[in-house]
């Protein structure tokens, strides 16, 4: 088989015939779509043997409510693909998104395929701002060259923008980090191939729709898993720039990074209706000069807003920056 799309299932009947059905015309003549119900409470688990039922393609698994991460591990064991691709349950996909990427990953013999995404952000029902990326060009980048080229590669973060070859994650027992629930599971997912990749794909176009609902979505919510995730992200990926050199190629994209991490951190309790007591945004905020002060960043890259939030945590002014917060993402 070509090809395992693993798609996690949990609550999204709403969504989820639509995320599955754009992917069953695809132009790969041996490919599975496979819907892990991790316990759904509504009628996700009834839709996904419906579709089954409909579409040879399909293949369905019920387990236990185990989370996301869980999910794709239970599917990564089983999964009869060359390559595997992620979905999650409320997205869609354009075409291609499985045929051309797996084209790719052949033609290269790549350990992964990095390719282009669309991003929209949307809360109760109308979208508040989008974006779309994809790499500027086809291109197979190889040992050293993977980390020169780091800016390039690690654009785009969701490892629904990426395809990977299964014999190359079990080699190296890349799976997912089942503690985290609330987001950054990917980052951690994406070091891993990036530590121990061979070769690296890049294909210049779009085929993933990455559509964020804060109703729905478990990235959204401000809790202490998700700050656990940030930081054990952050801690991963600088660790990762020191080590392989990215911070002597390109120091710049290097602070531009570690502060990315910090600016999620300390706006994390705001954004979108969500609330967060001054105490917690005390103990996030000391956390994060912690970080800032060990990863010693280069202050002059920053732009603007992330000068100010520098300046603020470096003065231990969090009261002032809890309140800039409060005003600006009220």
């Amino acid at each position: 088989m070509k090809v395992s799309v693993i798609i996690p299932v949990y609550n999204s009947e709403n969504y989820l015939r639509k995320a599955v059905e754009c992917l069953v015309h695809e132009e790969c003549d041996d490919y599975e779509i496979m819907l892990i119900d991790d316990g759904s409470t509504d009628n996700s688990g009834k839709i996904c043997d419906e579709l089954a039922a409909e579409y040879p393609q399909i293949v369905v698994y019920h387990k236990k409510n185990g989370g996301m991460c869980s999910a794709r591990n239970f599917a990564l064991d089983k999964a009869k693909g060359e390559y595997v691709t992620f979905m999650d349950n409320d997205d869609i996909c354009r075409k291609g998104f499985v045929a051309d990427n797996y084209n790719i990953g052949i033609k290269y013999n790549a350990d992964v395929v990095r390719f282009g995404r669309e991003y929209y952000v949307i809360n109760n029902g109308k979208t508040v701002s989008s974006d779309i990326y994809a790499p500027e060009r086809e291109i197979a980048f190889t040992g050293d060259e993977i980390f020169k080229n780091y800016r390039e590669i690690r654009h785009s973060n969701g490892v629904w923008t990426g395809m990977f070859k299964k014999s190359f994650l079990d080699e190296h027992n890349i799976r997912f980090d089942e503690t985290l629930r609330h987001g950054h599971e990917d980052t951690l997912f994406n070091m891993a191939t990036l530590r121990y990749a061979n070769v690296i794909a890049m294909n210049p176009h779009s085929y993933y729709v990455w559509m964020r609902r804060f109703e729905h979505s478990s990235s959204a919510k401000i809790n202490k898993n998700r700050i656990d995730g940030i930081y054990k992200a952050a801690k991963e990926e600088r660790a990762l720039m020191i080590e392989r050199k990215v911070r002597d190629y390109d120091y710049r994209m290097y602070s531009t990074t570690v502060m990315n991490f910090v600016n999620e951190t300390i706006i994390a309790g705001f954004a979108f209706g969500n609330t967060c007591p001054y105490n917690f945004f005390k103990e996030i905020a000391t956390e994060s000069r912690k970080y800032l002060v060990e990863s010693k960043i280069l202050k002059s890259s920053l732009d603007f807003k992330s000068k100010v939030v520098y300046d603020l945590l470096m003065l231990k002014a969090y009261h002032l920056l809890y309140i800039l917060c409060k005003v600006v993402y009220r």
